[in-house]
């Protein structure tokens, strides 16, 4: 038996709805070539229960697709005592639909601070490569699993960009 945290709509909704935005925002800024897919994303309205962005450059390069999320426990600097990313290992199911329908595509996720200004991109390919086990912490359920991504395998980027 699979054991997840008790599923919270209402955060789920602020949190999903504030990293989609900022991270198309984001791309918006700072990708002119970069086209998202109106039938795949829409913040308010259209939840796939796939990728959260889809973008597309042209039919000749693969698309991005991106799964975003939120750490509220990440303030300020990453501690130095954490080295790893947890991700949680329900996502297993866009690992799988990537592999199986679109692997010639470019599966990122991004962990973002609780600000938003920063956020580790880390690609897809490296979460079938990771360890895969629980996270004892106060917060997470006994045998709940998540991927550990080290932080040396992953890019910690600015976020920032200058909001019209």
């Amino acid at each position: 038996m699979t054991v997840r945290k008790p599923f919270d709509k209402a955060l789920y909704d602020v949190a999903d709805t504030k990293a989609k935005k900022h991270m198309v925002d984001w791309l918006n800024f700072h990708n002119d070539y970069c086209f998202l897919d109106d039938r795949i994303y829409n913040i308010s309205t259209n939840e796939t229960y796939y990728f959260d962005i889809v973008c597309t450059v042209d039919d000749a390069n693969p698309r991005l697709l991106y799964e975003v999320e939120i750490k509220y426990s990440w303030k300020g600097d990453w501690p130095d005592s954490w080295k790893e990313i947890r991700i949680p290992e329900r996502k297993r199911r866009l690992l799988d639909k990537w592999k199986e329908e679109c692997p010639d595509d470019i599966l990122t996720f991004v962990v973002f601070r609780d600000d938003c200004k920063k956020a580790w991109h880390i690609d897809g390919a490296t979460l079938l490569e990771c360890e895969v086990r629980e996270a004892p912490n106060r917060n997470i359920r006994k045998g709940e699993k998540f991927f550990h991504i080290p932080t040396n395998d992953a890019y910690l980027m600015d976020m920032t960009y200058e909001e019209n």
